[in-house]
């Protein structure tokens, strides 16, 4: 039976990867991708892509390196941090949460204060009222520290197992998007491929989904298909609310997303789905739909690139979306692996 190598799943998270600033995520993925026949390089932009050459048509597999965090807004007379959202990190998870400050010089350990329990009588919370503390008291110590408008923060939460299937931690989106695409190469064999393979591991999907543009146009693909995280409704808060979507069911194949009041949404491909659905219902596995609103994904303005590109998104149900405790099953990315195996020995 597949399995997936979840030491390196906890290297990919443990690495910071903020958007505009994935290359340690890239250098750690292409470490670890297989040498010839596969042919890896990256773009000026930061976008690492991996072509297994093959006959047929052009296939691009898709996962975002990125991750939401913080960005170093101001710093206060006292040495306390003031932080904008890159992507969109959870206000609510931030109070109290221990954070990596991510500097020119290396590492900071780092915090969001919050109210005392015994005082907290506040409501809604504000992204103005977060403020970081990294033990300094004065703008000039913080300073000294090597600390900069503009440095990064993301989430210091260490990836787990919790139970037989179950890891939890920061950046599971989409660094398991990423282990699903290096598990395929490593698993797939150029004498099988029904297709001109591409691996593609883009930047900057939290902050406009816009990143792994440059790659359609480069490599101009006849099918891209996604693969991303994408929301659970199996928690107390959630159950009975847009979808039935759950862990431990497989993999979801999207019919439509949307962020309602930007302008984003994304339909794929009916007929690339239709085929993807029969695929997986010959061969037994499992396989999530998903209708959603609330997200989107790298690939949502790909089918307009070029002269067009048919689509198909493909999602590894996670909850507890953009936190420090993204919570997967990883039966369902092995389903994943096992499917996209299927898609470019057979149906492409």
């Amino acid at each position: 039976m597949l399995e997936l190598d979840i030491s390196l799943l906890t290297e990919l998270t443990a690495v910071p990867g903020l958007p505009g600033g994935e290359h340690k995520v890239a250098e750690l993925i292409r470490s670890h991708l297989p040498s010839s026949p596969w042919e890896v390089h990256s773009d000026r932009l930061g976008n690492l892509i991996a072509h297994l050459p093959g006959d047929g048509r052009k296939v691009m597999l898709v996962a975002h390196m990125d991750e939401v965090g913080l960005i170093v807004r101001r710093i206060s007379q006292k040495g306390f941090l003031g932080v904008e959202r890159l992507g969109g990190a959870s206000v609510r998870a931030l109070p109290g949460s221990r954070l990596d400050l991510w500097t020119r010089e290396g590492r900071l350990p780092a915090f969001t204060g919050l109210l005392p329990g015994h005082l907290d009588d506040r409501g809604y919370l504000h992204l103005m009222d977060i403020y970081v503390d990294i033990g300094s008291s004065s703008r000039d110590e913080t300073e000294r520290l090597g600390v900069r408008i503009g440095d990064g923060l993301t989430w210091a939460s260490p990836m787990e197992r919790s139970g037989e299937n179950y890891v939890i931690g920061k950046a599971l989106d989409d660094r398991l998007g990423c282990l699903v695409l290096m598990t395929l190469a490593h698993n797939v064999r150029q004498r099988q491929l029904g297709c001109d393979l591409y691996l593609a591991f883009v930047v900057q999907e939290e902050t406009g989904l816009m990143g792994g543009m440059p790659v359609a146009h480069a490599v101009s693909p006849q099918v891209v298909i996604g693969v991303d995280g994408t929301l659970a409704f199996d928690t107390p808060d959630l159950q009975d609310q847009q979808s039935d979507i759950r862990l431990g069911a497989g993999p979801t194949v999207k019919l439509l997303d949307a962020i309602r009041g930007k302008g984003v949404s994304y339909v794929p491909h009916w007929e690339l789905v239709e085929r993807i659905r029969d695929l997986a219902q010959v061969n037994d596995i499992q396989l999530q739909t998903e209708v959603i609103t609330g997200l989107s994904t790298a690939i949502t303005p790909m089918p307009f690139a070029g002269l067009g590109i048919q689509t198909a998104a493909l999602s590894i149900p996670i909850r507890y979306h953009h936190s420090p405790v993204e919570t997967a099953d990883l039966r369902d990315s092995t389903r994943l692996v096992e499917l996209l195996s299927l898609i470019v020995t057979q149906l492409v």
